[in-house]
C-alpha cells in the first residue's frame, strides 16, 4: 500500500513539470487560441428490416374445472357466443364427449345413402336440421369446423331458450 502511495506521488508531480522543468500552473482561463472544428463523418445508410405485424386472436379463459369434457374446445364456443357460464359450458362439455369424444370430424354413418347423419363436436342432425344449415348458408362439410359446428348448436341452444324451451333437449339432454 505504501508503495503504491509513493508511486501516485511521482506521477502526480511528473504531470505537474513542464517538459522544460518548470512548474506547470492549471490556467484559469480557457485558451481563446484553440479553435475546434467539428468533425464530419459519413454511417451507412441503415436499413431496418420490413415492418411485420401479427395478429393474435386470445381466447377468454372459461370458469370451468380443468376436468370438464372437451375442455379443449371450451374457449373457442365462448368466442363464438357461449356465455361463460360455469354450469352451461360444463353441459356443453359433456354434450360434445357424449356426442363425438370432442373430435370435430366426427360423422355417425346414414341410414339414406350419405356419408354422415351428425357431424363434428355436437353432432348436428342432417335431417332435422339441413333447410336451416342451407338457410344458414352452412354446408355439411363446414360442420366439421370446430368454430361452425359451435356457433351453430350456440343458435339452436339460444333460439330455444329464448322460445322458453328447453335449450339442451335436441341432445336428449334434461333442463333443471
Amino acid at each position: 500500500m505504501r508503495i503504491a502511495a509513493v508511486l501516485c506521488a511521482a506521477v502526480l508531480t511528473a504531470c505537474a513539470t513542464a517538459a522544460n522543468g518548470a512548474p506547470v500552473s492549471a490556467p484559469t482561463q480557457p485558451n481563446p487560441t484553440i479553435t475546434l472544428n467539428p468533425v464530419s463523418t459519413t454511417m451507412p445508410p441503415t436499413t431496418l428490416p420490413p415492418t411485420t405485424t401479427t395478429t393474435t386472436t386470445t381466447l377468454a379463459p372459461v370458469v370451468v374445472p380443468p376436468s370438464t369434457p372437451c375442455v379443449e374446445w371450451l374457449p373457442l364456443a365462448v368466442q363464438v357466443g357461449w356465455p361463460n357460464d360455469t354450469d352451461i359450458l360444463q353441459t356443453l362439455g359433456q354434450i360434445m364427449w357424449r356426442e363425438s369424444r370432442c373430435q370435430p370430424d366426427a360423422c355417425s354413418n346414414s341410414d339414406d345413402g350419405r356419408q354422415c347423419r351428425d357431424y363434428g363436436l355436437t353432432q348436428g342432425n342432417w335431417t332435422a336440421h339441413h333447410e336451416w344449415w342451407a338457410d344458414l348458408g352452412i354446408t355439411p362439410d363446414e360442420m366439421f369446423d370446430p368454430a361452425t359446428n359451435l356457433r351453430w348448436a350456440y343458435l339452436l341452444y339460444s333460439g330455444r331458450e329464448a322460445r322458453g324451451q328447453c335449450g339442451w333437449q335436441p341432445w336428449s339432454k334434461p333442463c333443471n
